[in-house]
């Protein structure tokens, strides 16, 4: 969604693009430190004491991604956010900026990755827009410091394996977000002839009335970040919360996504309206979710990752190929089409691969891997502590390498191992 604008140029893209600039108080620019993450498990840390003021007064934590240049891209995060939403802003961060070889603009990321770093880059995580516009009208505001700075709510955050995510409750702006960020400090200035690519599809969309924010305006970043989210299918259905506001019936009209503003809410409806669009996402995104989410500890039941039209969830899970559980809770794991990698933890799962030649790793516990075919219709071997499940049958469960795998499930028979 687009916010109070600074740069009106960007209608409101980048919440709180500070240039270079300085300090009122002290004539000194103000910059981040160098901060080391390398002794944190998950790469996130407090704010350390040596950081400025005017950064610890508004942020509590930190994490960072290096770029191929050895710079960084911050993130600076208030209270209020879990390890888990900073880790899924990261996540995503770090998908949208995965090379794809041999696509026209994504083959060889690091040029956008660099720019973005060497204009110091930072995702800004607040908790709140409230609390954005209190750290943009006091310490943070413009000028202030060198960072070049993009907001995402906490409260307009999912993370894969939540209450709020398997319910499909909360508007996820967390790709749209990040990658304004990452299309105006990264793409624009690494890749002006692909950026010129948007702004041709956006001119033709706009001209056919799509892609128009809340104040009746256009532009080529909220174009594309937009139909980054359709190609992802996060509009199918349809959500119930916006920014911790529950969502008035008939708010958001059905068949379309982001209030009405895309005439597209489907990867193939995209593809079929607005082909310009779907071009020029797959020429730098690859067709899947590269990122490998990591479930919240509490979570129960069956994570799923194949599309089912019974839980509206899956229509987001059903692009991504990797997954892994963690805690000690019982918890299963469905694949999809994709080659993917499914890992258990201290619990007992139930790990199925579906189609595809899928890497399974049950961990501790006591674990099944799902197969639907008869045991029959299997080549089963073991090889220094792997197992290997190959069907014979072509185009069904294809060969999967399994690890720490107590069972095997057939239609007609389970054995153990």
């Amino acid at each position: 969604m687009p916010k109070n604008n600074l740069i009106p140029i960007l209608l409101g893209t980048l919440l709180l693009l500070s240039c270079t600039g300085a300090d009122s108080a002290s004539g000194q620019v103000v910059t981040l430190p160098d901060i080391d993450i390398s002794g944190s498990p998950n790469g996130i840390v407090p704010l350390p004491s040596n950081t400025p003021a005017v950064f610890r007064e508004v942020f509590s934590k930190y994490t960072k991604l290096i770029a191929p240049n050895g710079k960084p891209i911050h993130f600076l995060v208030q209270d209020a956010w879990s390890d888990d939403k900073i880790l899924k802003a990261r996540n995503v961060m770090e998908h949208q900026l995965a090379s794809y070889p041999g696509s026209r603009y994504g083959d060889d990321k690091a040029v956008v990755a660099n720019a973005m770093a060497d204009v110091k880059a930072t995702m800004t995580l607040f908790n709140t827009s409230e609390d954005a516009n209190v750290a943009r009208a006091g310490s943070l505001g413009r000028g202030v410091t060198d960072l070049a700075m993009q907001s995402l709510w906490e409260n307009e955050t999912t993370v894969e394996g939540s209450y709020d995510y398997m319910n499909h409750i909360t508007r996820d702006a967390s790709y749209e977000e990040v990658l304004h960020l990452v299309q105006v400090r990264g793409i624009m200035n690494a890749l002006p002839e692909f950026q010129a690519e948007i702004e041709t599809a956006h001119t033709a969309a706009a001209a056919k009335g799509w892609s128009k924010d809340h104040d009746n305006g256009s532009n080529s970043v909220e174009y594309f970040a937009q139909e980054f989210d359709v190609y992802f299918d996060l509009w199918v259905v349809q959500p119930k919360r916006w920014e911790g506001r529950d969502l008035e019936p008939g708010e958001m009209p059905e068949g379309t996504a982001h209030w009405g503003q895309n005439a597209a809410n489907t990867r193939l409806r995209l593809l079929e309206i607005d082909p310009a669009a779907y071009e020029v996402v797959t020429s730098f995104f690859h067709p899947y979710l590269t990122y490998t989410p990591q479930l919240p500890l509490d979570f129960e039941g069956t994570f799923s990752i194949k599309l089912d039209e019974s839980q509206a969830y899956t229509h987001k899970s059903q692009h991504l190929r990797n997954v892994t559980l963690t805690g000690s809770n019982d918890a299963n794991l469905t694949g999809n089409r994709h080659s993917n990698t499914l890992i258990g933890n201290s619990g007992d799962n139930i790990l199925t691969g579906g189609e595809g030649d899928d890497r399974i790793n049950g961990n501790a516990g006591s674990d099944t891997a799902v197969f639907s075919g008869a045991y029959a219709d299997y080549e089963v071997t073991t090889h220094e502590g792997f197992v290997t499940v190959r069907d014979l049958r072509l185009n069904r469960d294809g060969t999967d390498s399994l690890m720490s795998v107590e069972s095997l499930q057939f239609r007609d028979r389970t054995i153990e191992l």
